[in-house]
């Protein structure tokens, strides 16, 4: 870990996982739950509102995590809203700004002004108010945005087509409110040309399309809306598999639509599949891995446990274990536990932390129950969904539950569950 907070992307590294500062940024329930209850260096907590450390931004959560971070030691918001406030629509700032302002409109549920205020001040001044607006409207009561619309109005005619969705809030409700706010509306209506690419195909019969796929001079447009057809309009077609290893085989497989295809065909797979996952160098090997955890038998077990080796070797990667792991909590494969503990520590991709709690429960329950207190601070929302329903009901877990009950920044699942395990006990 670099020690300048402004170093690029490429100049950092994740601390230990059995750090603080490790924890903190894999955004791992441990950190969580000792914040809440030891004093923290908020530098430590500054950083991961600074840099975005997230495997994956896509599915990775630390939202509420960060917010939580925030409340508990009591920091003020004036640095988030300087990092929001330097937020410019030019260069690329590691989701910097983005991370902010969804930090801080989380912060603002649990009443805290400065951090609301600074969001209303920003819509009304700020270069990339768009962002914030979608931002607020997507996290706060409808009560707390809607009279911004006065002051969006007066901005409507800067704001760029693209970055407004007509049909969603808050311009369904704004609309018809202001001439300006309907001008920009107007000019952001959707366009209804898109067409289906199979849209050809609708009536031909399987046999010719099997025929089009079967054709080594096809055009890869033809051969991805014909794909795209079974894929999307026709029941699982089992006669696809005579055709898919020479598809496969082509260059542009990752273009024209095969393995949604195969997916689709779920179980019907499983035979090719183990073939297929001889090779990790095979272009279907990993949607055979995917294919056996989901349906495969006993006799698969050493393949995917070759998987899991496979994904072992690629250090730069933390993707995929959890395809893996729901595969051997089907079907109990016990040797595991121990590796899928360690990811449960050490991996930074959070979102798979829910797969490695579920397989571990499994294969592993008695010891798993007694880390899932810690886990009722984690960044992922499932996961503190799974310590709610599972943790032992000690003195201490129950005060989390009643704290995640009456939190105005948890997840409505969430709190449904801690309500749920309160009064059932």
């Amino acid at each position: 870990m670099t020690d300048d907070p402004d170093a690029g992307d490429d100049d950092w590294h994740y601390a230990p996982a059995k750090s603080l500062r490790g924890a903190l940024q894999r955004g791992h329930g441990a950190a969580g739950a000792w914040a809440a209850t030891h004093p923290v260096a908020p530098d430590l907590v500054l950083e991961c509102l600074h840099r975005d450390y997230r495997w994956d931004r896509q599915v990775d959560e630390r939202t509420v995590f960060l917010a939580r971070l925030v409340l508990d030691l009591g920091l003020s918001v004036d640095p988030v809203v300087d990092q929001v406030r330097a937020g410019r629509k030019t260069g690329y700032d590691g989701n910097r700004f983005g991370q902010a302002v969804d930090v801080l409109a989380t912060v603002a549920l649990a009443h805290v002004p400065a951090a609301a205020d600074a969001l209303r001040q920003y819509v009304g001044e700020g270069e990339r108010w768009l962002d914030v607006l979608h931002t607020v409207v997507g996290t706060w009561p409808r009560a707390w945005w809607d009279d911004l619309a006065p002051i969006v109005a007066g901005r409507a005619a800067d704001a760029a087509r693209e970055d407004v969705a007509a049909l969603e809030e808050p311009w369904l409700s704004w609309a018809g409110r202001d001439r300006r706010i309907d001008v920009l509306l107007e000019r952001a209506q959707p366009s209804f040309d898109w067409q289906c690419p199979s849209r050809l195909h609708h009536d031909t019969p399987v046999t010719a399309l099997l025929g089009l796929l079967a054709d080594p001079d096809a055009a890869p447009g033809t051969l991805s809306a014909v794909l795209h057809e079974f894929a999307r309009h026709r029941d699982p077609e089992p006669r696809l598999l005579d055709v898919t290893d020479p598809l496969a085989a082509r260059p542009d497989v990752q273009r024209i639509g095969l393995f949604p295809v195969l997916q689709k065909l779920g179980p019907r797979t499983t035979r090719h599949a183990r073939q297929w996952a001889r090779d990790p160098a095979h272009p279907l090997w990993w949607r055979a891995v995917v294919t056996l955890a989901e349906h495969g038998e006993a006799v698969d077990v050493p393949a995917l446990l070759a998987a899991l080796d496979h994904l072992d070797s690629d250090t730069d990667d933390w993707c995929g274990y959890d395809a893996l792991a729901r595969g051997f909590a089907r079907l109990g494969v016990a040797e595991v536990a121990p590796r899928f503990r360690s990811l449960w520590r050490h991996s930074p991709h959070s979102y798979e932390r829910t797969s490695y709690l579920e397989v571990l429960l499994a294969l592993d329950p008695d010891a798993t129950r007694q880390e899932l207190p810690e886990a009722l601070s984690d960044c992922e929302s499932d996961v503190r969904l799974l310590a709610a329903q599972h943790a032992p009901l000690t003195g201490e877990v129950r005060r989390q539950l009643v704290r995640l009950r009456d939190s105005a920044i948890e997840h409505t699942a969430v709190r449904a569950a801690a309500a749920l395990r309160l009064a059932s006990e």
